[in-house]
């Protein structure tokens, strides 16, 4: 093979060039700190990457969720804690209007009193969280609970007679993980509940059929009956559904008869065009909570109904409620708050253990991030000195070689 000077000067060049060329790619990764600028420097480590991220960016989202979800759990159960403590003060209240050493003035008094606790009750379960009713369901743009009052002849004023619920039972819902999602609130018609409720329909079922296939929602759950369904076996897909309502049969009237396993509201809609509720007597057909078919009896009182008994019980002197039913409502109440405020702290509990395994599982993705696109700094300046060398000594050699002229080889 005849080697001629212009090929050792082009050799030269390009490894002089494919030098310069290295020599500029470890440059731009020391300046960027990133081992690939674009995906065709290495694909398979730039999928990872992108992957990794992703995966980043979701931990963070959950991160956020969990925090959100943390701080309104805390504001909820700061909420109840007063409620807590206000009902403590009216069982005390109570408690001493019971004792047969006050006289009928002195109740009075003690009723005043628990009239005003129950104003600020009323106030705390209309309580906003960053401009949003924490109590309403999903309903939250609007206060919950409302008042209406009357003119007592007991107490000569306007006291509170009723406190009316009208939000809804949604949920409220945090996703803070894949595929695991939490509810962050309790409807003011569970929370503000002190007994079960019972509904008596007054329309004889005996003799009902289901005409065509219906859905109907009790408590938050579709229940779906089938065209001939009798009355047997509607109670029997209520029971089985896994809703908080019992369902039975009235035998004395051949009515249905709906009563919750807690101490909460009865809620209770026809969907999808179903009348099945309706022709049972039990709602309206309006929307709920105002549905409740104006023949069917309800039963079933709230946390506001128990201090309103222990408080009229108060102004009428009837010692003997106080000291019985009137106070054994106000435990129920208290009972059930109680009951939300742990179901709170069990779901915070959940948060914290659920963040801690988040922030480790965001700093093992970032160090595996780190690793497959961050350049080693020291590294990649030892590799650029090594080029540079080499790159000086490249034109050191092209000079002494190349250095003859045409008029070297005309001599």
């Amino acid at each position: 093979m005849r080697v001629t000077g212009g090929m050792i000067s082009d050799n030269l060049i390009e490894i002089i060039k494919r030098n310069t060329e290295r020599m500029l790619e470890t440059q731009n990764r020391i300046a960027t700190g990133k081992k690939n600028r674009l995906p065709r420097d290495n694909p398979a480590d730039v999928a990872n990457a992108i992957a990794y991220k992703k995966v980043l960016y979701e931990l963070g989202i959950f991160e956020k969720n969990i925090d959100d979800a943390s701080a309104r759990l805390k504001f909820t159960d700061s909420t109840l804690a007063s409620v807590t403590d206000i009902l403590h003060r009216i069982r005390e209240l109570g408690v001493q209007g019971a004792n047969g050493i006050y006289t009928k003035e002195d109740r009075a008094k003690i009723a005043a009193e628990i009239d005003e606790l129950l104003r600020e009750l009323v106030d705390l379960a209309n309580s906003k969280y960053k401009g949003k009713a924490i109590f309403a369901g999903n309903d939250t743009l609007e206060d919950p609970f409302k008042v209406f009052e009357t003119y007592s002849k007991y107490a000569g004023e306007r006291v509170i007679q009723k406190v009316e619920y009208l939000g809804d039972m949604g949920n409220q819902n945090r996703q803070i993980g894949e595929g695991a999602i939490i509810s962050i609130n309790a409807p003011g018609n569970e929370v503000f509940w002190a007994e079960n409720s019972m509904l008596f329909s007054d329309v004889d079922a005996s003799n009902y059929i289901v005409a065509k296939d219906s859905v109907v929602r009790i408590n938050g759950v579709e229940i779906k009956f089938k065209a001939g369904d009798n009355i047997e076996t509607i109670v029997n897909r209520i029971n089985n559904a896994g809703v908080s309502v019992r369902a039975s049969v009235n035998r004395r009237n051949g009515g249905i008869i709906l009563e919750t396993t807690s101490a909460r509201d009865i809620w209770v809609e026809d969907i999808g065009g179903s009348t099945v509720m309706q022709e049972l007597g039990v709602i309206s057909g309006k929307n709920p909570p105002k549905n409740i078919s104006p023949t069917a009896r309800f039963f079933g009182g709230t946390v506001f109904d128990m201090v309103m008994r222990l408080r009229d019980s108060l102004y009428m002197d009837d010692i003997e409620d106080v000291g019985s039913r009137a106070l054994a409502g106000i435990d129920l109440a208290l009972d059930n708050v109680l009951k939300y405020r742990a179901e709170l702290g069990s779901k915070a509990n959940r948060l914290e253990i659920v963040k801690k395994r988040i922030i480790d599982n965001k700093t093992a993705f970032e160090e595996i991030l780190s690793r497959t696109e961050d350049v080693d700094v020291a590294e990649s300046i030892t590799k650029l000195k090594t080029l540079e060398v080499a790159y000086q000594a490249a034109l050191g050699v092209t000079a002494r070689i190349i250095q003859h002229t045409l008029l070297d080889f005309l001599r």
